[in-house]
This record gives structure tokens, C-alpha cells and sequence, in this order.
């Protein structure tokens, strides 16, 4: 069964997540194992937008060797490493909800509950954990298969997607459908 937590994440790196162009997210420090992810989306959205299946993370550390001949993916790594984010940790699915949840609501609900900087055990927060897991969501918008690892994407930042012919088609795409709307970032509805 996999470990509950709640991951905040900043707008502006969010798109490539929503459109299943980022396959792994990169942390110096994250849970040893595979995790369902409460996604919450810092200053200035302040919302839980939805869940994030995450995958067993990948010590970089260890796939210098594997890559050592394909100097472009070595060379992102590397990178990587040096800007301390050593954790790859594969994106398997994201499920947004129907209705963003405020974070002054979780407060409602729980006086305590603050948002971490990184993650934390959302099941630490019962009432909080509850309430987040009867929220009405939307089918899957990708489902990631990471038996492989997405060599053309691993490591690359979230800027360099952004150039991408394939980033520029679906933000045309997803900021002209009315059903992200909901996500309250000037990063999604322009």
C-alpha cells in the first residue's frame, strides 16, 4: 500500500505535470517509497488541486554509470546532482478534482494543519485526510508507464519543457479548455 502524503508544489512549475510532459519530479530528500500525493499548489494559488501517484524514487547518484555514454542525459543528471536535487521520483498519474480545495478550508477543518514546505504524512491530519479523499475528481489525465526510464525527459527542468513543440501544442490545447479554468493560476487560465 502506498504511504499518503501531502506535496507542495510551486505554480509556475506545474504545467508540465498537467500535461504529462514531466515525468519525474526531482527532490534532494523525498520518501523511500512509491506514494499517492495530495497536490498543493504554494502562493498564490493556495489550493489542493488534486492527486499524484508517485513512483519508488531513483538515487541519481546511481545512474551516472548507466548513463555514462549518453553524454545529454549525463549532463542533466549531473546537473541535477549539483543543484542538490539527487531524488527522481517517477510521476506515475495525476487526478485533478473537480473543485480546487482552498487551503483555508483544511484550516477549517483542522486549526493545526500547516502546509509543509516539502511534504508531509497527510494521515497525520485524519480530518484533514478524509475530507481530501471524498473530493470528486476528474478520470486520470495521463497514466505514466516507468518501466523504462523517459531517457528524453529525464532530468530536463521544467523551463526546458517549456520550449518544447510538444509543451507549446497542449498549452494551447489545455489554457483554451474551460475544464482547467478551475485552477486558479495566472500559470494555467491566461
Amino acid at each position: 500500500m502506498k504511504r499518503n502524503i501531502f506535496l507542495s508544489f510551486r505554480p509556475e512549475f506545474f504545467r508540465p505535470i498537467l500535461y504529462g510532459i514531466k515525468k519525474y519530479e526531482y527532490r534532494k530528500r523525498f520518501c523511500k517509497e512509491a506514494t499517492t500525493a495530495f497536490l498543493y499548489l504554494s502562493a498564490p494559488v493556495k489550493e489542493v488541486i488534486g492527486l499524484m501517484e508517485l513512483g519508488k524514487p531513483i538515487d541519481l547518484t546511481s545512474m551516472q554509470q548507466q548513463y555514462a555514454k549518453n553524454l545529454e542525459v549525463l549532463k542533466r543528471i549531473e546537473s541535477s546532482i549539483n543543484g542538490r536535487e539527487i531524488l527522481a521520483i517517477p510521476i506515475e498519474s495525476f487526478q485533478m478534482f473537480k473543485e480546487p480545495v482552498p487551503i483555508s478550508k483544511l484550516k477549517e477543518i483542522e486549526p493545526k494543519f500547516n502546509v509543509p514546505q516539502c511534504y508531509l504524512n497527510i494521515e497525520n491530519f485524519q480530518n484533514v485526510f478524509e475530507f481530501l479523499n471524498k473530493q470528486e475528481k476528474y478520470e486520470k489525465e495521463f497514466i505514466n508507464d516507468h518501466k523504462n526510464i523517459y531517457e528524453s525527459n529525464f532530468c530536463m527542468t521544467c523551463k526546458a519543457m517549456e520550449l518544447t513543440s510538444e509543451f507549446k501544442q497542449k498549452d494551447i490545447q489545455y489554457t483554451s479548455n474551460v475544464k482547467y479554468k478551475i485552477i486558479k493560476s495566472g500559470y494555467i487560465n491566461k
